[in-house]
Parts: structure tokens; sequence; C-alpha cells
């Protein structure tokens, strides 16, 4: 995925209570999560490899936001938009394969 939502308003009271190194975490690994649209790998010192922070900023972030399931880390409110966007391009992909729209005023 090239772009992704970024809602301020519901990001800052999400992440009022994390001190600012957490925050830097949680941004980068949304970046990572939206890029690869997969699970973050389920090694904490991976993930803390891939956003350029030590294990002790990372793994509150993951504890804290991230379900842990063999797959990685998920977080769940990103995997459905994620899942919806790929939805939407499908959709589109098929539309396309038909011609796409029709002119307006044409039956």
């Amino acid at each position: 995925m090239d772009w992704y939502k970024h809602y301020i308003e519901a990001h800052a009271v999400e992440t009022d209570e994390i001190p600012d190194a957490e925050d830097l975490a949680y941004r980068r690994m949304r970046d990572i999560y939206y890029t690869t649209e997969k699970p973050l790998p389920a090694d904490v010192q991976v993930v803390s490899d891939w956003v350029r922070l030590d294990e002790d900023v990372v793994e509150p972030v993951l504890e804290k936001f991230f379900k842990s399931t063999p797959e990685g880390f998920i977080h769940e409110g990103w995997q459905m938009d994620i899942a919806q966007r790929q939805h939407v391009l499908k959709k589109n992909r098929e539309n396309g394969k038909r011609g796409g729209r029709k002119p307006r005023g044409v039956v």
C-alpha cells in the first residue's frame, strides 16, 4: 500500500499516555504494517531492528497496541482497514476487466 489515512485526533487520543520514543515506534510500526500489508514479525528483536529503536521501547508498544499471533503481531484496526482496501481494489480490477464504467447517459 502506498498510502493510508492518518487520523491525527484519533492517534493523539490513542497515544496520549505513552512516551515520545514509544509514539515514534508506533508510527514507524504503522508505516511498516501498511507498506507490507502483513502482521509485524513475532520476534521483538526483528521489529526493533526494523523501526531502528531499542527493544525496551518497542516491546511496550507491541504489548499495548498489538495482538500476538503465530503469524506475528496484529493490529486489528489496521488489519480491517487493509482488508477493506484490498476488497475495493479487487472490485475495481474486476470492473476494469469488464471494460470499466459505462459512459453517462448510456443504458
